[in-house]
């Protein structure tokens, strides 16, 4: 399953509700990251245009959550390849329970969360670390309410979340707008998730595999 960038534009478009008036606008937002060679391993060239899969429409969907909180690209990019693991387990957990959903309700529904922290830099505790970076994590809808009781209740600020099993859905439907089958989607994104999971490291040194080779090129480059 393969799609241009019009095609993931208008996909991404209709899963946030974006007003026909503010296409534009939401279209530059995506070529700002587009910029930020996010998601990496496009298939790009001179030339040739950008061939997005269901792992690069998931990546974004994301990136623009995380906006949707307060990040900005630069932020969410950074946030996302710093811990691709919690990423790619947090699309394997919603993929899994989401092949045949019929509708937009979830028994148990996977989450993403960091805190957003949009003002550290500018406070006396600043370091050189993104705080939203350190925070960012996946749970499931009960480990998260465990979590939110002894988190507050010892003195934290504020946390973030947001539902990747709803970002599953609403990517299924906005790409597959005439049968909403989850099955072959979540497949395809159970897919891309895979190795990330089963081989976890925190560092860029995975020749193996293709996004993270991308980003050594990257860097070796220069970029």
């Amino acid at each position: 399953m393969k799609f241009t960038f019009s095609e993931v534009e208008a996909a991404l478009a209709q899963a946030h509700d974006i007003a026909e008036g503010k296409r534009s606008a939401f279209h530059a937002r995506l070529q700002h990251l587009q910029k930020l060679k996010f998601p990496a391993g496009l298939n790009t060239g001179r030339g040739r245009a950008a061939t997005y899969t269901v792992g690069h429409i998931y990546l974004i969907g994301v990136a623009l959550e995380l906006l949707q909180i307060g990040l900005n690209p630069e932020r969410a990019k950074r946030v996302i390849e710093e811990d691709l693991h919690s990423v790619a387990m947090a699309a394997s957990l919603a993929s899994q329970a989401s092949y045949t959903l019929k509708e937009r309700k979830f028994d148990s529904p996977t989450l993403l969360y960091c805190d957003p922290a949009a003002l550290r830099e500018l406070t006396t505790i600043y370091q050189e670390e993104d705080w939203a970076s350190q925070t960012f994590f996946y749970t499931g809808l009960e480990d998260a309410k465990l979590q939110m009781a002894e988190w507050f209740c010892n003195g934290v600020q504020r946390i973030a979340f947001f539902s990747v099993s709803a970002l599953v859905y609403d990517l299924t439907v906005a790409t597959l707008p005439q049968t909403h089958d989850m099955s072959e989607f979540c497949a395809l994104l159970n897919e891309w998730a895979d190795p990330f999971v089963h081989n976890v490291t925190y560092d860029l040194n995975r020749p193996e595999q293709p996004y993270w080779q991308t980003l050594i090129e990257e860097l070796e480059d220069g970029d």
